[in-house]
Order: C-alpha cells, then structure tokens, then sequence
C-alpha cells in the first residue's frame, strides 16, 4: 500500500465551469521554448515534417499571444476542454501513459467528438474495474461555496 496525495480530485468535463490558476513559470518556460515545443508538437505529434508548415511563423506569433495572455490573466474561470478522471490511488503518470480510463467514462459518443481521434486509434484501454473509492458528499457549505 502506497498513500498518493492527490492535489485536486475531481471530474473535469466541457460544459462545467472551472476554476484554474495558471503558473506563470510554467507558461514562461513555454514561450522561452516555443521553437522546440512546436517542433515536438509538429513531428512527434502529428508526424509531418517542420518544413511543410509553410505558415510556421504566424502559427509561432499566434501561440506566443495566447500564452502571453494565458500568463497576464492567470486566474480564470472556463469551461476546460478536457475530459479527465484523477484517480486518487494512482500516480498521474501511470494513468497518462496507460491511457486507463474506466469504460463508463468514455464511449464512442465522446470518442467521436474527440479532436485525438484518428482512423485506428486506439486511445482507450478496456479493462475490468473495481470501485475502491471512498464516498464523501459535500457539506452545505462547501456546496455553496462552488455555485455560481
């Protein structure tokens, strides 16, 4: 038995609003890093060579913007464009690179919908699981404390 603090459990999905402060540090390290992080972005992602790109520099502007604003307003409150379950009792790196993620969470709808999803993808891992979760509903309190 291994005890993982989880910093923040929870559902994240695209049509609940969240909030999420960015760490200016992180952003910064991207923009300082913004040639290699396209270039990882374009060849290992995507698998195209750098040199089709034939808009690379408006594209390298356009991020570089983003950032800078993701790192001006740095307190935000959205809809994430993510969909993602923490699991409390496995490292996120594990959950990550296995793809895991519980049936129920993930059908072909959300599959569909997906911007990853390619012909042969195989994002999902189907596996048998077992709920060993600890149920605890929010308090009055903390309830009104996250309505908006």
């Amino acid at each position: 038995g291994v005890n993982v603090e989880v910093f923040e459990s929870d559902v994240f999905h695209s049509d609940i609003s969240c909030r999420f402060k960015i760490v200016p540090g992180t952003v910064e390290y991207l923009i300082d890093n913004i040639d290699r992080t396209l270039q990882q972005s374009i060849e290992i992602e995507e698998k195209l060579s750098i040199d089709l790109i034939e808009n690379l520099s408006e594209i390298k502007e356009d991020v570089l913007q983003r950032l800078q604003h993701l790192k001006n307003f740095r307190n935000r409150l959205e809809n994430p464009n993510i969909y993602h379950l923490d699991v409390g009792a496995m490292y996120s790196n594990i959950i990550i690179t296995n793809r895991l993620r519980p049936s129920a969470v993930v059908d072909s709808t959300i599959c569909a919908q997906c911007n990853l999803n390619r012909p042969n993808a195989h994002c999902q891992r189907k596996m048998d699981w077992i709920w060993r979760g600890t149920y605890v509903p929010a308090t009055r309190n903390e309830l009104q404390r996250i309505q908006l």
